[in-house]
């Protein structure tokens, strides 16, 4: 709609028309649903695939123990120290190829290393074989023996009474001795659990040697190739071993002796 006048032409626009410019102007800038659609398919594809980011927990790892490391020690009064010893027996042949072992040397210590019994033993049969190069005893040991066999089983017999016993395969040195000692008061090295190992797939422990078990726990090498053995050596080496461990090794006789007296308790209660 136009107005004039003498003096200017002024030109008046409607309302109607104003809205339909703005509206205009409005759908201009907006986006199409197309694209609104495209956009929010986009985000929720890009959201729902893209993994979150989670941020790292770093893990406070555990230092691996040293195996050559100290266990921690457990203090032995000198009261409990004179009920503990160590045995050690080297053996000569008898027989056919010196296939009977026969005992020829024993030796006791204390816990501090004190030797208590050492002794060669005279052989009621000949010697076929003196395994010098294993046991380092010799024709002349031997006949400078003082001690009968039945002498120095009964001295060992003796020494051997109320005390905790320490070797490595104490059943082959008992044997020799014709001794028994009481599986509560015997700690040997040879079947202690922690200290064998698995050779196959079945899962059964085998006894490692005492060589070994003195290299890898105690860095200690004995009965090095080409020397004899030192009944004296491999005594303390067993010794050594169980005093390292002695604090576990207890708290699993421990239970070993408690679970077999309830073991018979419950079968005296059954049989009344």
């Amino acid at each position: 709609m136009a107005i004039q006048n003498n003096e200017t032409e002024v030109t008046v626009i409607g309302v109607d028309a104003l809205e339909k410019r703005g509206k205009r102007r409005q759908n201009r800038n907006m986006p199409s649903s197309d694209d609104s659609a495209c956009n929010s398919d986009s985000s929720l594809s890009s959201s729902s695939t893209k993994p979150r980011r989670r941020r790292r927990r770093t893990r406070k790892t555990k230092a691996s123990p040293n195996p050559s490391s100290a266990p921690e020690p457990l203090v032995v009064s000198l009261d409990q120290q004179i009920k503990y010893v160590a045995l050690d027996c080297e053996m000569v042949g008898c027989g056919y190829l010196g296939r009977r072992s026969s005992v020829a040397r024993v030796t006791l210590v204390d816990w501090n290393g004190n030797i208590i019994f050492d002794e060669f033993v005279k052989q009621s049969v000949p010697v076929t074989d003196y395994r010098t190069f294993v046991s380092g005893i010799t024709e002349a040991d031997l006949e400078a023996a003082k001690l009968t066999f039945d002498e120095c089983r009964a001295q060992m017999e003796s020494l051997l009474d109320g005390k905790i016993l320490v070797g490595h395969a104490l059943k082959n040195d008992l044997k020799a001795l014709n001794l028994k000692h009481p599986w509560q008061m015997t700690r040997d090295t040879a079947k202690y659990e922690p200290f064998m190992q698995t050779r196959f797939d079945d899962g059964v422990l085998w006894p490692r040697k005492l060589k070994e078990l003195a290299k890898l726990k105690l860095q200690r090498d004995i009965q090095i190739y080409g020397q004899p053995h030192s009944a004296y050596e491999d005594a303390m080496a067993a010794f050594d071993l169980y005093k390292k461990h002695i604090k576990k090794w207890e708290k699993v006789m421990e239970y070993k002796i408690s679970k077999t007296k309830q073991v018979e308790t419950d079968q005296v209660i059954a049989a009344e």
